[in-house]
């Protein structure tokens, strides 16, 4: 029975491989292949600034991506600012959160035309959280500490439910992740007051 559910994680996992800057076979032709991609992750926020550039609707999580050059780039908000050193041909997402130092994460986005990324975000105070496929039984990301992000590419398209999993309890639950090919979703776990919630959302480039 084990060899069985390692089988069934297997189809659906791929190991993360180099980062590139494209999407939906756009970035190519449109984007400078040396550029990178910057976004914020910022609960309750309405807008912020990257770069010069400024996003909207992130209340709700996170903000798109915004594309740009190497170097030392603004990241500004009503209460805060930051300035990130940014390397070529990277994905970056900056978690700005009331009352905490910035924290500047990098995404290891694929973004193969047979995959898609999945991305977890553990907002919460709990450390060693796993991403958890019950359909598999098994975990496609495990030991993702507090205020920290961890990624895998999984076989697409395919539709999923997900836990969010620390210790063998579920924290929290998402059902129904569409998954599609040449894409992304990032998951979000947060906790307030000792209550889990978790959120599921499509990777956005802003154009």
């Amino acid at each position: 029975m084990k060899s069985l559910k390692l089988c069934v994680l297997a189809a659906f996992l791929v190991p993360t491989g180099p980062v590139f800057a494209n999407d939906e076979g756009l970035y190519q032709d449109v984007f400078d292949p040396n550029s990178s991609f910057v976004r914020i992750l910022a609960p309750g926020q309405a807008f912020a600034s990257v770069d010069g550039t400024t996003v909207r609707d992130i209340a709700d999580g996170v903000s798109d991506y915004v594309n740009v050059m190497p170097g030392a780039i603004d990241i500004t908000m009503s209460s805060t600012s930051v300035t990130v050193d940014v390397a070529p041909s990277m994905h970056y997402t900056i978690v700005l959160l009331d009352g905490q130092e910035p924290e500047i994460l990098t995404d290891e986005i694929t973004l193969d035309p047979g995959k898609s990324d999945v991305t977890v975000y553990n907002l919460s105070g709990t450390d060693d959280v796993e991403l958890f496929v019950p359909a598999a039984d098994q975990s496609a990301i495990s030991d993702i500490d507090a205020m920290s992000g961890s990624s895998v590419a999984l076989r697409a398209p395919l539709t999923l439910d997900f836990q969010m999993r620390a210790n063998g309890e579920t924290l929290a639950s998402i059902e129904q992740v569409a998954l599609e090919r040449r894409a992304g979703v990032s998951i979000i776990l947060t906790e307030d007051g000792g209550a889990y919630a978790a959120t599921a959302m499509p990777n956005v480039y802003l154009k």
